[in-house]
C-alpha cells in the first residue's frame, strides 16, 4: 500500500511540472504572437506615414509652383493680401475686449477688398464703409471716424474710436 502511494506522488509532480511548462509554453507562444501582430500594424502604420509624407511633398511643391505663377502673372498690379487697423483711442477709454470687437467688427467690414486691384476700389466707398458708424459694445457706444487710409498690397486704415455717452 505504501508503494503506491509514493507513485501517486510521482505521477502529481509529473502532472505539476507538466502543467507549469504548458503554461510557460503558452505564455511564450503567445508573448511571440502578439509581438508578431503588434509589429505588423506598426509597419503597416509606418508605411501609411510614408506615403502621407510623400503626398505633402508633392502638395507643398505643386503649390510653391502655383504661387510662383500667381506672383509673376500679378507682379505689375497691385493686390490686396491684407487688411490692417490701427484703432486710436482718446487716453484709455475702452479694454482691451472692446479694442479687439472693435477691430473685428472693421476688419469683418473690408474682408471684401481681400485679392482686389488696389486702382479698382474706390476709396470714398471704402472709407464710407466705417466712417461715423456708432457701435455698441456691452453697453457702452463708440462712434468710429475714419483718420486715414493707405491702399498697397496691405489695407492700412487708422481710425478714431470715442466713446460717446
Amino acid at each position: 500500500m505504501w508503494g503506491s502511494v509514493d507513485k501517486m506522488k510521482r505521477i502529481n509532480y509529473g502532472l505539476l511540472i507538466c502543467l507549469v511548462t504548458g503554461f510557460i509554453g503558452g505564455a511564450i507562444v503567445g508573448c511571440i504572437a502578439a509581438s508578431t501582430l503588434i509589429s505588423y500594424r506598426i509597419d503597416c502604420y509606418h508605411s501609411e506615414i510614408i506615403s502621407l509624407k510623400i503626398l505633402i511633398e508633392e502638395g507643398d511643391i505643386k503649390y510653391r509652383k502655383l504661387k510662383e505663377s500667381f506672383d509673376n502673372m500679378n507682379k505689375k498690379r497691385f493686390l490686396i493680401s491684407d487688411v490692417k487697423v490701427y484703432l486710436l483711442q482718446d487716453g484709455d477709454d475702452g479694454d482691451n475686449f472692446d479694442k479687439m470687437e472693435l477691430t473685428k467688427y472693421i476688419k469683418d467690414k473690408y474682408k471684401d477688398l481681400l485679392w482686389k486691384e488696389v486702382r479698382n476700389i474706390d476709396m470714398d466707398l471704402a472709407v464710407k464703409l466705417v466712417d461715423e458708424h456708432v457701435l455698441v459694445i456691452e453697453g457702452r457706444k463708440y462712434k468710429l471716424d475714419v483718420n486715414r487710409v493707405l491702399a498697397s498690397d496691405v489695407f492700412q486704415i487708422w481710425i478714431n474710436a470715442k466713446q460717446i455717452e
